[in-house]
């Protein structure tokens, strides 16, 4: 008897598991468009690749000026950031399609995609890297010249 319980317990939060996995919540009942891409932004790994471009363009906050260090939140602020993605998305997707990328990036192929985006995104830097240093020395060893952009 007891088995059988537990048995139909699991059952049942299985299939409530599946049921809830690709169903987003999305903000509370509104039509605004702007709320719908924060939301969509929140949930697709923007945060991250912000960060990570930051980073990149090796831009950190400053650590004893406070007033650039206003300046810095100001304009680099990830909420700064969100507000000026926020504008470029409404220029592109209309309410539909910010719908349809939610619902995307709920289910387990969106999820899966914001997991490994960052790990592609860092084997293509590599593979590129590669390339760009074959490139290089092989050009080098024939002794052809490779014009390098010149910094001013």
């Amino acid at each position: 008897m007891y088995s059988i319980r537990s048995t139909t317990l699991i059952i049942i939060l299985l299939l409530t598991s599946t049921f809830i996995e690709g169903k987003p919540t999305y903000p509370s009942s509104s039509n605004n468009i702007k709320d719908y891409i924060k939301y969509l932004l929140n949930i697709n790994g923007s945060e991250n690749e912000y960060i990570r471009f930051l980073s990149y363009l090796k831009v950190h906050p400053p650590k004893d000026n406070m007033k650039l260090k206003l300046l810095y939140e100001e304009l680099f602020s990830f909420d700064s950031y969100i507000s000026d993605l926020t504008e470029v998305y409404a220029k592109y997707y209309t309410l539909d399609e910010i719908i349809e990328l939610i619902k995307f990036y709920s289910n387990s192929l969106g999820k899966k995609t914001i997991r490994f985006n960052h790990i592609l995104n860092e084997q293509m830097e590599d593979l590129m890297l590669t390339k760009i240093s074959d490139y290089i020395f092989t050009a080098t060893e024939h002794g052809l010249k490779i014009p390098l952009p010149e910094f001013k």
